[in-house]
C-alpha cells in the first residue's frame, strides 16, 4: 500500500513536472508568434475590417447607393477613367450591338405608369445607339409581386433587353425572358482596371469583390502556417473562463454575513449575462427598483471588449424608460458623490447602470486570488457607502409622492 502511494506521488510529481515543461514551451512559441504578428503588421500585411470607403461609409449594401455607383461607370465621360469598357462589355455580354460612336444615355429611377395607373421604377436604363438594357438591381433581396413583369410590359415598346442584377447565384433565379448577372460579374466587366482609373473607381471594384480573393492575404497564411498551436491555445479560454467565474463566485459565498443580515440578496440570469444583488425592499417605487450588483457577460470574459471583466456598480431597472424617469435621474444625481468614494465614476443610466466601474485581478490578470477578494471587498464597500443615501432618496420620493422634488 505504502509502495502504491509513493508511486502515484511520483506520478504526480512527473506529470507536474511534463506540464511546466508544456507551459515553458506554450510561453515561448507565443513570444515567437507575436514576433512574427507584429513585423506583419508593421509592414501594413495584416489588415482587418471594413476593405473599401463604400464598406468604411456602410453603403456597400444600399441598393440604391450600388446603382448610383454603377450608374457612374456606365457614363463613358465620368472621372472614373474608364471609358466605355463597362458599358461596352454588358453589352457584348448580353449579345446586344454596341456602337461605340454612339451617345450613351443612363437614367436611374425611371419610371412609368401601368394603364390602372400603378407607378413601376425601373433601377436603370441604358440606351446606346436604338438599343435598351433594363436593369432590375436586388441587393439583399428578391422581386416584389409582378413587379418584373410590369417592368417587362412598360418598356416593350422599346425592346428592351432584361437583366436582373442580383449578389450572386444562390437562391435568385432570374423571371422568364430576363438575363441574369450578378455584382461581381460587374468587377469582371471592369477588369483590368487601366492605368487611368480613378482611385473611386478601383473602390467600387475592390467592393465588388474585384481583385484580392484569389489568393490568401498574410494574416491567413499566419493562421495556416500555426493553426494547430492557435487551435490548442485557443481550448484554454474555456477553461480560463470557468475559473474567473468560480473565482468571482467565490468571493460572493463569503460576503460579511452583517451585510447579508441587512439586504435581500440573490442571483439570476439573462440572456449570458449573471448577476448578483444586494437590495431592499423599500428600493423600489413604482415601476422602478434600485440594487448594488454585480454583473458579468460570460462569452466576453477574458476578450478584448467592454466585458472582459465583470463589473459593479448601482443598477436600476424599471419598465419606463430609464433616461426620462425622474426618479432614476434623482438618484443618478444624489449618489454621484457617495459612487465617486468607492470608484463607481461611470455612468450608463439608459443601460441601467448609474455608477459602476470594472473589478480586476489586482497585479497580473492570473491572479484571480485577488480577483475573489476584490469582488467581495467592492460590494462590501458599495453596500456600505450607498445603501444609506439610497434610503434616503426612496425614503424621500415616498413621503413626496413626486420623484421630481426628491
Amino acid at each position: 500500500m505504502i509502495g502504491d502511494e509513493q508511486r502515484l506521488q511520483e506520478l504526480a510529481g512527473e506529470w507536474k513536472s511534463v506540464r511546466q515543461s508544456q507551459i515553458v514551451q506554450w510561453e515561448s512559441s507565443l513570444r515567437a508568434l507575436t514576433r512574427e504578428t507584429t513585423d506583419i503588421k508593421a509592414t501594413g500585411r495584416w489588415r482587418t475590417g471594413r476593405r473599401t470607403l463604400l464598406e468604411v461609409l456602410g453603403v456597400h449594401h444600399l441598393e440604391l447607393r450600388l446603382v448610383a455607383c454603377l450608374a457612374w461607370v456606365m457614363r463613358p465621360e465620368g472621372h472614373h477613367g474608364l471609358g466605355d469598357q463597362v458599358v461596352r462589355g454588358m453589352f457584348e455580354t448580353l449579345g446586344v450591338p454596341f456602337d461605340p460612336a454612339a451617345r450613351v444615355d443612363v437614367t436611374v429611377e425611371e419610371t412609368r405608369y401601368t394603364a390602372s395607373g400603378v407607378r413601376t421604377r425601373a433601377d436603370m436604363v441604358i440606351r446606346v445607339g436604338g438599343f435598351c438594357v433594363l436593369i432590375e438591381a436586388k441587393v439583399n433581396a428578391g422581386q416584389h409581386g409582378d413587379q418584373c413583369a410590369r417592368l417587362a410590359k412598360l418598356w416593350a415598346d422599346e425592346a428592351a433587353t432584361l437583366v436582373y442584377l442580383t449578389e450572386d447565384d444562390r437562391g435568385h433565379d432570374a423571371p422568364g425572358g430576363w438575363a441574369r448577372l450578378t455584382w461581381r460579374d460587374i468587377a469582371e466587366l471592369m477588369a483590368p482596371l487601366p492605368a487611368s482609373a480613378s482611385a473611386g473607381a478601383r473602390d467600387f471594384w475592390e467592393t465588388l469583390g474585384g481583385g484580392g480573393f484569389a489568393m490568401p492575404d498574410d494574416r491567413t497564411r499566419f493562421y495556416l502556417r500555426h493553426w494547430r498551436q492557435i487551435d490548442e491555445w485557443s481550448a484554454l479560454r474555456h477553461e480560463a473562463v470557468k475559473e474567473v467565474e468560480a473565482a468571482v463566485e467565490l468571493g460572493l459565498e463569503g460576503l460579511n454575513p452583517a451585510i447579508l443580515a441587512e439586504a435581500d440578496q440573490g442571483w439570476f440570469t439573462e440572456g449570458a449575462f449573471s448577476t448578483y444583488e444586494l437590495t431592499r425592499p423599500s428600493w423600489q417605487l413604482g415601476a422602478l427598483q434600485a440594487a448594488i450588483a454585480l454583473q458579468w457577460h460570460g462569452p466576453g470574459l477574458l476578450t478584448d471588449g467592454d466585458t472582459t471583466w465583470p463589473y459593479v456598480g448601482v443598477r436600476v431597472s424599471s419598465a419606463k424608460s430609464l433616461s426620462r424617469d425622474p426618479l432614476a435621474r434623482n438618484l443618478t444625481e444624489k449618489l454621484e458623490k457617495h459612487a465617486a468614494d468607492v470608484g463607481w465614476t461611470h455612468s450608463q443610466i439608459a443601460r441601467g447602470w448609474l455608477w459602476w466601474r470594472f473589478v480586476k485581478p489586482t497585479g497580473s490578470d492570473e491572479d484571480l486570488a485577488s480577483l475573489t477578494e476584490n469582488c467581495r471587498s467592492a460590494l462590501e464597500d458599495g453596500w456600505r457607502a450607498l445603501s444609506g443615501p439610497i434610503d434616503s432618496v426612496f425614503e424621500t420620493a415616498e413621503k413626496l409622492g413626486d420623484p421630481d422634488t426628491a
